[in-house]
């Protein structure tokens, strides 16, 4: 909660009121400030340029936008309010000065960062081992991340939404939300049909070819208050279908002018970009990587703009060549097609094993972050239909990704194209719906990452693994201090160990989440690979050593 100081400035010329306020670090700092200057395009006509200085003196160059009536009204011509948002990463007082870019006076203010309340940061790579995701580069984070496809959801009731979906996911622990209405262009029919109809279905940000006469600021609205809810509850949000609509019968990317272009993204920047749990920006799915004039240029806008460095990406279908390399993308989102077959229809019946999620990850890796954002067998919506991929293929992709060093988003909603929150065909939680099995997989996989191993200083090391099906079992490993080896088909293997006593051994039924205690197992210079047996050929099974 934000604490004001009774501190007002008005100034005379421009009817200018804000207040200096305490903020949480890691929290959005926002005035509003009003222009009476006429204008025939508010949008673009005018640009609102902002300094703040840090309490230890850094200075960072952001701006404002422009928001109509600041409620969600207005248009490109009514309105007269402009707001200025930040996140701030340092405590003590943060001073700012603001101006125009033509002959309309500015001001300045200033403001308090606290500690108390504060958020976790922006979500980027772990800078001590890149496989994983870390808080500002150093507190690592595992992700239990969750699809959330309801494209219109935002048109429905909020309080709705949060006591029906979101707080369910949150009181789940998920810490991550893969969402479809940031940014807003299609799909607007596919909302929660169990829940209170939409009080709107028109949620495109724009019309395509009127993006200045046609910008939608309530729509932008709808998105913040979702998008700050999740900020609250430091939950990352990550954005699936971008800025590109013409995917999904929405507007096109590419038939915005390159200036048009350029103003979205500051535009899109200054009102997103202040919210700390951004997880992600994505230019839509299922692209190439290398097109300058599209998701590569996109993405060089956001590095030109985004002050604060949130994560870019594009997704790679085909992740056995990819483009992660380049320095406007900092982490991998990938899919696994063309994993064993350079052609999609000679390998269709393979997109459900998961051996191809573990490749995909293992390929998609370039010192970066990986996230396997739409593993087809981890997904019940759109995929399970497709791939017949059973709740048995969805939990042991999840341990395939985990071993190849990545994270990875999943889906139970019931359902092709209808959405619904509650009940036997709602969200995975309960009971009633058959996928609540695979929450409990996933949570089994969540808290063994979480509690029985340091996964942040872990890698993939299948080179490790000797005797044994290729492509069938899978290690994750400290070496000297810890190893994680998946075994979905519970068959024998070996595992090259280095010298040392580990005496914290165990095996882990991924289905029941079952432990069995081993034995002291010391290994002595010199010793071939020890050979191990899973308990039965009947389950998944985890072998977890540690020192």
């Amino acid at each position: 909660m934000k604490r004001f100081l009774f501190l007002i400035i008005l100034c005379s010329f421009t009817g200018i009121l804000f207040a200096a306020e305490q903020v949480s670090l890691f929290r959005m700092f926002e005035t509003r400030v009003i222009n009476r200057t006429k204008y025939e395009n508010k949008f673009t006509d005018v640009e609102l340029n902002v300094i703040f200085r840090s309490p230890s003196g850094e200075i960072k160059n952001f701006w404002g936008f422009y928001d109509g009536d600041g409620k969600g009204g207005g248009n490109f011509n009514v309105g007269n309010i402009w707001k200025i948002r930040f996140m701030p990463n340092e405590t003590g007082e943060w001073t700012y000065e603001y101006s125009w870019s033509d002959s309309t006076k500015g001001g300045k203010g200033s403001f308090e960062c606290i500690a108390e309340n504060a958020g976790k940061g922006i979500l980027q790579p772990y800078k001590n081992n890149p496989h994983w995701f870390a808080y500002n580069e150093t507190d690592p984070v595992w992700l239990k991340s969750y699809y959330e496809t309801g494209h219109g959801s935002i048109g429905q009731d909020f309080e709705w939404i949060v006591e029906n979906v979101y707080q369910k996911l949150q009181d789940n622990g998920y810490n991550h939300v893969q969402v479809n209405w940031l940014l807003s262009l299609c799909c607007f029919g596919q909302y929660y049909h169990d829940g209170p109809e939409p009080e709107t279905q028109d949620l495109k940000l724009y019309r395509e070819g009127e993006l200045y006469e046609s910008m939608n600021l309530k729509v932008w609205h709808l998105m913040e208050e979702h998008l700050a809810w999740f900020n609250n509850n430091d939950i990352g949000v990550h954005m699936f279908l971008g800025v590109d609509g013409s995917k999904n019968d929405g507007p096109a990317w590419v038939d915005l002018t390159n200036q048009q272009k350029d103003f979205f993204v500051k535009y899109m920047v200054a009102r997103l970009a202040p919210f700390a749990n951004l997880a992600g920006w994505n230019y839509v799915w299922e692209v190439p990587g290398d097109r300058e004039d599209l998701e590569l240029g996109f993405a060089r806008l956001i590095q030109r703009y985004d002050i604060f460095k949130h994560l870019v990406t594009y997704e790679d279908e085909f992740p056995r060549e990819n483009h992660y390399d380049l320095p406007e993308y900092t982490f991998a989102a990938v899919e696994n097609h063309e994993i064993a077959a350079p052609d999609k229809d000679m390998e269709r019946h393979l997109w459900k094993e998961p051996w191809t999620h573990h490749m995909a990850c293992l390929l998609g890796y370039r010192d970066k972050p990986v996230y396997m954002i739409e593993g087809n067998a981890l997904w019940r919506r759109f995929w399970q239909e497709r791939t017949h991929a059973t709740q048995d293929d969805l939990r042991r992709s999840a341990w395939a990704c985990a071993t190849a060093g990545a994270s990875f988003t999943w889906n139970g909603h019931a359902g092709e194209y209808e959405l619904v929150a509650a009940g036997p065909d709602g969200l995975p939680f309960s009971d009633d719906n058959p996928y609540s099995l695979s929450e409990r997989y996933i949570s089994i996989l969540n808290r063994t990452m979480l509690e029985d191993v340091k996964f942040y200083r872990m890698e993939p090391h299948d080179e490790l693994l000797s005797r044994h099906p290729a492509l069938r079992v899978y290690a994750l490993a400290e070496p000297g201090q810890q190893y994680l080896v998946f075994d979905p088909d519970g068959v024998s293997f070996a595992l090259n160990i280095e010298p040392g006593n580990y005496a914290d051994n165990f095996w882990l039924n991924a289905e029941s989440g079952e432990r069995i205690k081993l034995d002291l197992i010391t290994v002595v210079e010199d010793e071939p690979p020890v050979e191990f047996m899973a308990p039965d050929h009947a389950s998944d099974w985890v072998l977890i050593l540690k020192k």
